[in-house]
């Protein structure tokens, strides 16, 4: 992977930390209060703690851990959902690859996989409508997840799916299609 050294050379760190340390005098402040800077994702406050970024940030510094991204905050009992739905026979469960990893209480989708289960990473919400078309013979589940800047494109691609024939889903009993189970989206249990 193409800069990963020069992320983790500590000569170009100390460098940085002297031009951060030469910055602070001249950013506007408020007497008593410090700079707060929030990160957001929780690859990055892990990578903070782990190659002790916080430790090298000026006086006046202080890092806030926001709420991490959907992926990082998603609750075990979603993904022990979606194992459930990924391991019935004839479906064949999409997502993006950034929740193939996120542990559930026993395994992860990629566990999953690996025991058998059906799952295909995707790169869009087509890829899950292109894999539909291929395969009318099975349920084709498409799971997302992100910031809140995603779902209204998501649902836009998707909506296009209505070249599918509609039909009415087993779990949840109301209308859907085949590359998308409304029940996922739903913050309860399906009735």
């Amino acid at each position: 992977m193409k800069y990963v050294d020069e992320f983790r050379d500590g000569a170009k760190a100390r460098v940085l930390e002297r031009e951060m340390r030469a910055l602070m005098p001249r950013l506007p402040s408020v007497p008593g209060r410090k700079l707060q800077i929030m990160e957001v994702c929780g690859g990055h406050t892990h990578a903070i703690f782990r190659y002790g970024i916080e430790a090298m940030l000026p006086e006046g510094v202080e890092l806030v851990h926001g709420p991490g991204c959907p992926v990082c905050v998603l609750p075990m009992g979603r993904i022990d959902d979606c194992i459930a739905i990924a391991e019935r026979p004839n479906v064949i469960f999409t997502t993006f690859g950034d929740a193939m990893r996120v542990p559930g209480s026993k395994k992860s989708l990629l566990g999953a996989k690996g025991e058998g289960a059906d799952i295909r990473m995707v790169y869009s919400p087509l890829d899950a409508l292109a894999l539909a078309r291929k395969h009318p013979d099975k349920d084709v589940v498409f799971f997302a997840l992100g910031f809140e800047t995603k779902p209204k494109p998501r649902a836009s691609r998707t909506s296009r799916s209505s070249a599918i024939t509609s039909r009415s889903c087993r779990r949840c009993a109301r209308s859907s299609n085949r590359a998308t189970c409304r029940s996922m989206a739903s913050s309860g249990p399906a009735t």
